[in-house]
């Protein structure tokens, strides 16, 4: 393939992810705004029941339960598809959500080091990181079992190192990718849209670490 049909197929791609995450963004307000406030009202209306026997009061309250979970899911959803915090507070305090917010769940020690994605950075290399910050992350809650997580990033030569790190299961890096280790090649896809580039260092039993470089001038 010649140098114009690499860069047709490259501005396509942007294109493409620039559409996703627009989808992303309007599925994102419908959960929010439209399914999760009719859950809410379901809810209210539950909450507000009684039924006046024991049997019909347990089945009510097991219905609330799940109607409750089912809210929490939906918020999430809504959250992960689309984080109104990326365009409200910025990259830095995202990514530190995410980061947070994984350790609390594994009951785990979190070490975050993020003052260098404070810097200016284009709409698109922010979304890129945090995608790649969110991938990574939602890797190690599913398949490393960790006991620490590290999640740093820093300025060298013009260029952004985004590194996550995690003292868990690792995998063969040098095998094929598995079920849990797919979303991988997207990772890198995504960066060298924008220039950027993706280091994997992993072993088995000795964790994972992953370098998400990107270039802060065009």
């Amino acid at each position: 393939m010649g140098k114009d049909g690499k860069a047709l197929r490259r501005r396509l791609a942007r294109r493409l992810i620039a559409v996703q995450e627009e989808q992303r963004q309007r599925l994102s307000r419908e959960l929010h705004d439209d399914l999760g406030q009719m859950l809410a009202s379901i809810a209210l209306e539950l909450h507000n029941v009684r039924a006046g026997s024991g049997e019909l009061d347990d089945r009510l309250a097991r219905a609330t339960v799940l109607v409750d979970q089912l809210s929490a899911k939906v918020h999430d959803a809504a959250w992960n598809l689309r984080p109104a915090d990326l365009d409200r507070l910025g990259l830095r305090a995202s990514v530190e959500d995410l980061a947070t917010m994984l350790c609390a769940q594994l009951g785990i020690s979190c070490d975050v080091d993020l003052e260098a994605l404070s810097s200016p950075l284009s709409r698109e290399i922010a979304l890129t990181l945090y995608r790649i910050a969110q991938e990574a992350l939602t890797n190690v809650g599913k398949h490393a079992e960790p006991s620490r997580v590290s999640v740093t990033a820093h300025i060298h030569d013009d260029r952004m190192r985004l590194t996550i790190e995690d003292d868990g299961r690792g995998f063969d890096g040098g095998a094929e990718p598995g079920p849990g280790h797919l979303g991988l090649a997207g990772m890198r896809e995504r960066l060298a849209l924008v220039g950027g580039e993706l280091t994997i260092e992993t072993a088995m039993t000795k964790g994972t670490t992953v370098y998400a470089d990107v270039p802060l001038a065009g």
